[in-house]
């Protein structure tokens, strides 16, 4: 019974920072010790069921079960007050992200152990991929809640096959070790919709078609891309996360807002919201 309430609460732990753009879900895995154990778990539980292996399938659904469970309700919690930071202090909330995303750099780099000419190439090929997705950020639309909602009306398969994509994209961002999924779902022009349907999913049960999209989406991502990614941080660690401190430190540009017409109170609270993000991202890190 203790180590289930253990994988809850630690379920929960990476269920908050899939909410958060900016935290790696992967991340807090990783540092609360049950990465490898969680995804061995994920890799292995299709062979499990279809050589019907029933001890083995077990074993696995001891560790996915409550962490899974965890990371939902954590979400379902978490999300109102991110859409109310969102909502009523945007600037500061951004800002808040972008420290975050500074916290995260000492895991990352601590996981590079040498920088070579390999390690470069996937720094700059991270950078790329991830400016490219800045591009399609800056040049989309902003987002408003009208598109929430009357998602129930006018919801077409389109959107549910982009949203569906989308899950994949975010799956395979979760999977590994300091990129948040959230936090691509933001960059791809979604994370507000997705949050806006999950946060108002009681008044409106109509919201649930898009979530079941993105949902597929994010179960296929995540045992699609569990064993690969766990084979190739094996053996190419350093390789991945120079990878991953490329898409980081590009990340800043969807992320940091205009502050130039801040007036004083609101920029100290501003940089206050940053040195708090980067804070909470290092004691994460050391739990």
């Amino acid at each position: 019974m203790r180590a289930y309430l253990s994988y809850f609460i630690k379920g929960m732990a990476i269920g908050i920072a899939n909410a958060i753009p900016g935290v790696s879900g992967g991340t807090i895995a990783f540092v609360l010790g049950i990465y490898e154990k969680l995804t061995s778990s994920i890799s292995s539980l299709p062979m499990d069921l279809i050589k019907l292996r029933w001890k083995e399938v077990a074993e696995s659904l001891k560790v996915l079960i409550p962490v899974f469970l965890g990371a939902i309700i954590s979400i379902f919690l978490f999300l109102n007050i991110i859409n109310f930071s969102f909502a009523n202090y945007p600037i500061p909330t951004k800002i808040f992200f972008v420290g975050l995303v500074l916290g995260s750099f000492p895991f990352v780099t601590k996981t590079v152990e040498k920088y070579d000419l390999k390690v470069f190439f996937a720094f700059f090929l991270g950078a790329f991929i991830m400016s490219i997705f800045v591009y399609f950020d800056i040049n989309t639309p902003e987002i408003n809640k009208t598109v929430g909602e009357s998602v129930s009306s006018d919801f077409s398969v389109i959107y549910g096959i982009k949203l569906f994509f989308c899950g994949i994209a975010a799956a395979v961002a979760m999977v590994i070790p300091g990129i948040s999924g959230s936090l691509l779902l933001l960059i791809l022009g979604e994370y507000e919709n997705v949050s806006y349907f999950v946060s108002n999913i009681t008044s409106n049960f109509n919201y649930i078609y898009p979530l079941i999209f993105l949902g597929i989406g994010i179960v296929i991502g995540i045992f699609a891309i569990s064993k690969l990614i766990t084979i190739l941080i094996q053996k190419y660690r350093a390789i991945v996360f120079g990878f991953v401190l490329g898409i980081l430190i590009v990340s800043f540009l969807s992320l940091w807002p205009n502050i130039t017409s801040l007036n004083i109170p609101m920029l100290a609270a501003t940089v206050l919201s940053m040195c708090l993000g980067f804070l909470v991202a290092i004691m994460m890190e050391k739990i």
